[in-house]
């Protein structure tokens, strides 16, 4: 145990020479404080006075992100005009889902399985689509280019009538 005392002795007085770990402190000549380390990269671990740039913002348009045609809103829009009446699942209130997922598409738990069906307003507007299972404790879901072609608003929530076909 004594011969350890001298190894931890030299072990503690070599970690000042460590900047990170004498921070504020002058060195042995009386100059200034040693420079503060750079910023770690957004992301990694990072001690609680590391300065992090904040996230960009997302900059691409709901134009941009909305990869359905009009001519194939237009034929979804003509499908679900055009389609039998199957039967009528419910209402539900529906939010902007995940605009990076492409298609015309709507998440309810009031299906357990893709399965294709219809999307209408309160205004009567419809468009085909397919219905997927929520998947998670969440609200239903729309995608963008399904609001847009029923000319919904991208924010707030909307209530709507999904069908199967």
């Amino acid at each position: 145990m004594i011969r350890m005392i001298p190894l931890l002795a030299l072990i503690l007085a070599g970690c000042a020479q460590i900047p990170f770990l004498n921070r504020g402190a002058s060195t042995s000549t009386g100059s200034a404080p040693a420079e503060a380390p750079a910023p770690l990269p957004a992301g990694s671990a990072a001690a609680p006075d590391t300065v992090v740039a904040p996230p960009r913002a997302v900059t691409a348009s709901a134009a941009a992100l909305d990869t359905v045609s009009e001519e194939q809103k237009a034929a979804a829009r003509a499908e679900a005009a055009a389609a039998p009446s199957g039967g009528e699942l419910g209402t539900v209130t529906v939010a902007l889902g995940d605009p990076a997922d492409p298609g015309l598409w709507v998440k309810s738990d009031l299906v357990s399985g893709d399965t294709p069906g219809t999307v209408r307003t309160g205004d009567g507007d419809a468009i085909a689509v397919t219905l997927r299972p929520l998947g998670s404790d969440g609200g239903a879901q729309i995608s963008l280019p399904a609001l847009r072609a029923l000319g919904l608003p991208l924010t707030g929530l909307h209530p709507v009538t999904l069908a199967s076909t």
